[in-house]
């Protein structure tokens, strides 16, 4: 399996961060601060993973989800998100997200939870 992921998330800062660490990890990482760019991303590459913010500024991260899985359905998802609602868990794993995650998010922690989608 490749190791190329996708990152969308509108936090820049923290958007970074998580593209160091993971490159830093063996990942050849791609990141967007919206889902306008990780759209056009996505229509030039192919991701095996994908962390998708829930809340951005143009549209969700399930929407994003939704076009990531029809393109290609072996895709892994770790929906990432401030807001620790369990509906929205439930719609995110239920539109084909591998795994839900609250932040704040510890690097490891999630390395981890990739580690154990591959």
């Amino acid at each position: 399996m490749s190791n190329k992921i996708l990152i969308v998330e509108d936090d820049v800062v923290f958007c970074k961060l998580l593209t160091r660490f993971l490159s830093k990890n063996n990942f050849q990482v791609m990141d967007a601060q919206n889902g306008r760019d990780a759209l056009e991303l996505m229509e030039l590459n192919r991701f095996e993973f994908a962390i998708l913010d829930y809340r951005l500024p143009d549209m969700t991260g399930i929407e994003i989800l939704e076009k990531l899985k029809s393109g290609n359905k072996d895709s892994k998802v770790v929906l990432i998100t401030r807001y620790g609602d369990q509906d929205v868990a439930a719609q995110a794993i239920n539109k084909g997200a591998d795994a839900f995650v609250s932040k704040p998010i510890n690097p490891d922690e999630l390395l981890e939870v990739i580690n154990g989608l591959r």
